[in-house]
């Protein structure tokens, strides 16, 4: 089983953070632009890639520390 090194993971997560972090303002401007009704509904899509984003987050730093205990 191939285990990545700390550097190796960190790297992944900077690479995810930098390709998320223009993410927001981008759907802000389209949000923008939605009449309400369309709005409330961008909302809702973004508040769930939120979470889906936080779980992820939560597995690989969970992996993480399982590696770092074996």
């Amino acid at each position: 089983m191939y285990v990545d090194s700390l550097e190796e993971i960190r790297a992944k997560l900077e690479t995810g953070r930098a390709a998320i972090a223009g993410r927001p303002r981008h759907l802000a401007d389209e949000i923008e632009s939605l009449p309400l009704e369309g709005a409330a509904e961008a909302l809702s899509w973004f508040g769930d890639n939120i979470e889906r984003l936080l779980r992820e987050a939560e597995r690989i730093l969970g992996a993480d520390a399982n590696r770092r205990r074996a």
